[in-house]
């Protein structure tokens, strides 16, 4: 997450830090780039996402969000219609909280063999993040749910849009 680091002489973790650390999570799922949503996590950060009842831990999150939306035929798009507060708990403790909207579209479900779409159209987010002392900034724990969530439905079969 090298946008999002600070050096390692850094003292606290800032705000402006955190505000685009949030901004990069997003780019990355929508540019699909493959080995990047990992190095988010801490090693052992909770996920807890609108579409499970349980909390998966952050490598198996990134995992799980690279294998759904990082297909060649799926597009996903994503959202910040608000501001993103930052809350500084500690030097190097800080909590983000925002809404967020997401459209996947032409996902693949394999064992059925079809495709369909998923959105989250209000969504609401806390990331905590922490700053090691290395200057690496990740998050520690992650809540997204929704306010309204499409039910997924069948993507036409001759929907082939590109990735935005």
């Amino acid at each position: 997450m090298s946008e999002s680091q600070s050096s390692a002489t850094s003292v606290a973790i800032s705000a402006s830090q955190v505000e685009s650390a949030v901004r990069r999570y997003w780019q990355v799922l929508m540019q699909k780039t493959v080995g990047e949503m990992v190095k988010f996590y801490t090693y052992d950060a909770l996920v807890f996402n609108p579409f499970s009842q349980r909390t998966e831990s952050g490598r198996v999150s990134a995992a799980r969000k690279e294998r759904e939306y990082f297909t060649p035929q799926t597009s996903f798009r994503a959202e910040i219609p608000g501001q993103i507060e930052v809350q500084l708990l500690s030097k190097n403790v800080a909590v983000a909280t925002y809404p967020f909207r997401w459209y996947a579209m032409n996902m693949e479900e394999k064992v059925l063999e079809k495709r369909f779409n998923k959105a989250v159209r209000e969504g609401r987010a806390t990331q905590v993040f922490v700053l090691s002392p290395e200057g690496q900034l990740s998050i520690a724990s992650e809540h997204l749910s929704d306010i309204w969530r499409d039910a997924t439905q069948d993507a036409p079969v001759h929907e082939h849009r590109k990735p935005l």
